[in-house]
């Protein structure tokens, strides 16, 4: 079979035997599966032993011994499974559990065919219905990084929220936002983001421009939080005069290559203000993000996402890095 596979941080298309199953596990025929920020990222900083593709939709071609799922039936799988029992997982923090980013698909979701571990069909599939877009099942995982986000800071209706990158993440948090009654005002440069943020909820390419509407939406006080979906440090240091007197930056996406933040703490001290992060989702938010797909609630379509085959992945990361697609997705070919 095929598999885009990563060696020193470079991906190649590569022939492979198709994964061997065990007890309780299903062997996954891929349909489709979306191009993440990380795994553009894992490329580009040349990660060692990076696994490629988590976005996973696929039919079930084989199924082990005790398992849940039945030959045919259409999944939704994610890549991490938390043991539920740490100190990490305890706290509501399973993303920090030690097993999770020990556990993953086999090869990796960009394959002809992916292993799916016994863990994950316990924890982490979901049957996905015939009625259901593959594409908009396929970003499940995504979106519940977004939901786990937007829970941990609190927002309520009627908050005012600005949300800085208007990529994939930035459109879902906007759409998410608005589902839940808040306000939300959008920044990038990049004028066809923009205009498609517009459907959610006021955006800018002027950084003047975004503080002055949160003021405005907000009687003066500032935003209740700025999401970084992307962006500079420093940005992320200007960030804080544009918040309200205890409001909260929210870091939601890796810096590279210059992770480092001058932060005033002068102001954090004396206005309260919170800075917090998100990194990846619990399984309550798979099922969560799933529903809301799969219900139609929330419409990850919105996004028009570009489908590749497998053999023209290069040509997909080109499509995202260069803003030509908000969103790849591979398919079998």
């Amino acid at each position: 079979m095929k598999a885009i596979l990563s060696r020193d941080g470079r991906a190649a298309l590569t022939e492979v035997p198709i994964p061997e199953i065990g007890d309780g596990e299903i062997l996954l025929a891929l349909e489709a599966c979306g191009l993440c920020g990380t795994d553009v990222m894992k490329l580009d900083t040349r990660a060692p032993g990076a696994v490629l593709g988590h976005e996973l939709v696929g039919r079930v071609a084989k199924a082990g011994a005790g398992a849940a799922f039945s030959e045919g039936e259409r999944l939704v799988v994610s890549h991490h499974v938390p043991c539920l029992d740490c100190h990490w997982c305890r706290k509501g923090q399973e993303s920090m559990c030690r097993q999770f980013k020990a556990t993953n698909i086999a090869p990796g979701g960009f394959a002809d065919f992916v292993r799916v571990p016994a863990l994950h069909v316990r924890h982490t599939a979901f049957r996905v219905p015939d009625t259901l877009d593959v594409v908009a099942a396929s970003q499940m995982e995504p979106l519940a990084c977004v939901l786990r986000n937007v829970k941990r800071l609190n927002v309520a209706a009627g908050d005012v929220v600005g949300v800085v990158g208007l990529g994939a993440i930035g459109q879902m948090t906007g759409q998410l936002l608005k589902l839940l009654g808040a306000k939300a005002l959008g920044l990038d440069l990049d004028a066809a983001r923009t205009r498609m943020f517009a459907r959610w909820g006021a955006a800018f390419a002027d950084r003047e421009a975004f503080a002055a509407a949160g003021k405005a939406a907000t009687d003066g006080r500032g935003f209740d939080a700025v999401v970084y979906s992307a962006g500079t440090t420093a940005l992320v240091a200007k960030s804080l005069s544009w918040l309200r007197d205890g409001g909260t930056v929210n870091v939601f996406a890796s810096f590279h290559p210059d992770p480092v933040l001058p932060l005033d703490l002068n102001q954090v001290y004396h206005r309260e203000l919170t800075v917090i992060s998100s990194y990846s989702p619990s399984l309550a938010d798979l099922k969560e993000a799933f529903e809301l797909i799969a219900s139609g609630k929330f419409n990850p379509l919105v996004l028009a996402p570009a489908k590749f085959p497998l053999s023209a992945f290069d040509e997909a990361v080109r499509a995202v890095k260069t803003r030509k697609t908000l969103k790849a997705v591979l398919v079998p070919g």
